[in-house]
């Protein structure tokens, strides 16, 4: 009787892969957002900085109007500045720590512009929305779980919802609620057409615990519902 193949053992490092591939497909959702919000303000501060220029050819521009144009140049550099600040949380290597909520806000903020091309509404996480009170720090890589958990409840087989929500369960926890029906147009739902590109791989239930193992995070899917419960 041939004996037995030993089962495969799944190394350390092919389950580090496993999770790199599991981030990456998140991270390439959020891109789209990600890159705007940088290339915006420095295409805005660009078209200053050329009409600046050309006014201080002319010799005609004031130096009071001349000072606010740079004010404003200044202000948009902030704001890149802050936007390229943002990339430290998709960082694996950076150990930085959020609270809950300011993670949870940021996956709204990223998520969002997404989801309402596609007809689902998806409200901002206000800074002084009830039950986020806890001022606990967690590893910033939760955002990619709370992305994950909104993707997982917007991209389902079947109609998009007509709305996705963030809140608190209870002081360390994520709830991510999907409902309704989406009313969208359909072309804005359908797949992506042959040789166009192509959408990032589904993030099912086994993706969400993949996710949340490295961090000892809880995952608990009920239908239009993922509760992400940190521990104690």
């Amino acid at each position: 009787m041939p004996a037995k193949k030993p089962a495969p053992l799944v190394s350390g490092a092919a389950r580090e892969l496993t999770d790199a591939g599991l981030q990456h497909a998140v991270l390439m959702r959020a891109m789209p957002v990600l890159r705007h919000d940088v290339a915006s303000p420095l295409s805005v501060m660009r078209m200053g900085t050329m009409l600046l220029k050309r006014r201080l050819g002319q010799g005609d521009l004031p130096p009071d109007q001349a000072v606010e144009r740079i004010e404003q140049i200044e202000e948009q550099l902030a704001e890149i500045a802050r936007h390229i600040r943002r990339l430290r949380l998709w960082d694996l290597q950076i150990n930085d720590r959020h609270t809950v909520q300011e993670l949870a806000r940021e996956a709204v903020e990223l998520a969002r512009p997404m989801l309402m091309a596609r007809g689902t509404e998806m409200e901002p996480l206000a800074d002084d929305a009830p039950g986020w009170e806890g001022n606990d720090k967690v590893p910033h890589s939760l955002l990619y779980l709370v992305l994950a958990a909104i993707y997982h409840l917007a991209e389902r087989p079947g109609p998009a919802p007509a709305r996705v929500t963030v809140e608190p369960l209870g002081a360390r926890g994520v709830r991510v609620c999907a409902d309704g029906t989406s009313t969208a147009s359909p072309d804005l739902l359908a797949p992506p057409e042959a040789g166009g590109p192509a959408r990032p791989p589904a993030l099912d239930l086994a993706a969400l615990q993949q996710l949340a193992q490295p961090l000892g995070v809880q995952v608990q899917v009920a239908g239009p519902q993922v509760d992400i419960t940190l521990p104690a």
